[in-house]
């Protein structure tokens, strides 16, 4: 997902999301963008079910000679399709009508995919992903998401679940030993998902400033991850944070990589000044960040390597 903060950010929902009602997010793939998940359910111009009508109609074909026979023919389905793209091209929140096959990924996180969302949703339709469906708010826990699972199996049909959360503590936390719950939240999450035949990713994120790892570079919600996919069909681990760290230790610094824009050193920054986020020039709550991200840019890119690769 500023101050040092043991949260992803200050701001949390005031209640838990559920239900299609409280999406964060639109689908996105060809003809269907998403800017930003909020599962505060904010309604902003276009917003989901509201439709829209194309801008112009479709006439005849020049030249077409009348009563002869007609050199093509658009039902009313294919027009409406053409709808829904033309008025996601045009920069809306399209309607949920046309999504196309597989796959169709939905992915649950906090504020580090927020960061990360375009990274990782340019990388994942490159890789061959037909709908794209961001659920994921700073601050944000699994348990923040539960209750939305069986709607969003119902109305998305997702074929690749991605759960990424790291360890904040929301309302829904309150009074619950932090791998506990995340170990019964997400089980509950992984379990539902498998059970309908959706493939789950869950993702590792990289340490933050100070927080142990053991020697293979894993925090203990990483360990956790790998528990639940070794008992959880369907399901298997990303190892993302490996690419925002140094051998799984926190480091502020990589190595550039060719689009960076580096120091002399040769380094670029990848972490935030508070030692959880990526951009080096924070917003609240944790967002897109303003300027390039390199943290953002490796996270993103691996979890779409992850899920797609």
């Amino acid at each position: 997902m500023s101050t040092a903060q043991s949260e992803r950010s200050p701001r949390i929902p005031p209640s838990p999301p559920s239900g299609p009602s409280a999406s964060t997010g639109t689908p996105s793939g060809p003809g269907a963008f998403e800017r930003r998940a909020d599962p505060v359910g904010r309604r902003e111009a276009g917003a989901p079910g509201e439709r829209r009508e194309p801008s112009h109609r479709h006439g005849e074909p020049a030249g077409r000679v009348r009563g002869g026979p007609r050199p093509w023919s658009w039902s009313w389905q294919v027009v409406a399709l053409l709808a829904v793209a033309v008025t996601g091209l045009a920069g809306a929140v399209v309607l949920r009508g046309y999504l196309p096959a597989n796959p169709r990924i939905v992915v649950y996180g906090d504020s580090l995919m927020v960061e990360a969302q375009d990274d990782f949703r340019a990388a994942a339709t490159q890789a061959g992903a037909h709908a794209i469906l961001m659920k994921m708010w700073s601050g944000t826990a699994p348990c923040n998401w539960l209750d939305d699972v069986s709607g969003t199996i119902r109305d998305f049909q997702p074929t690749i679940a991605v759960i990424a959360f790291s360890g904040n503590r929301p309302p829904c936390m309150s009074g619950r030993d932090l791998i506990a719950a995340y170990r019964a939240d997400v089980t509950a999450m992984t379990e539902k998902l498998a059970a309908s035949g959706v493939e789950v990713r869950l993702v590792e994120t990289p340490p933050r400033r100070g927080e142990a790892v053991d020697a293979d570079g894993r925090t203990e919600l990483d360990r956790l991850w790998a528990q639940i996919a070794s008992t959880t069909p369907h399901t298997r681990v990303i190892r993302a944070g490996q690419s925002i760290s140094d051998h799984g230790r926190f480091t502020t610094t990589l190595p550039c990589a060719p689009e960076d824009s580096c120091g002399p050193d040769g380094r670029v920054v990848v972490r935030a000044p508070d030692g959880i986020h990526f951009c080096p020039r924070p917003t609240e709550p944790a967002g897109v960040c303003p300027v390039y991200s390199g943290g953002a840019r490796r996270y993103g890119l691996a979890v779409a390597r992850g899920v797609l690769g």
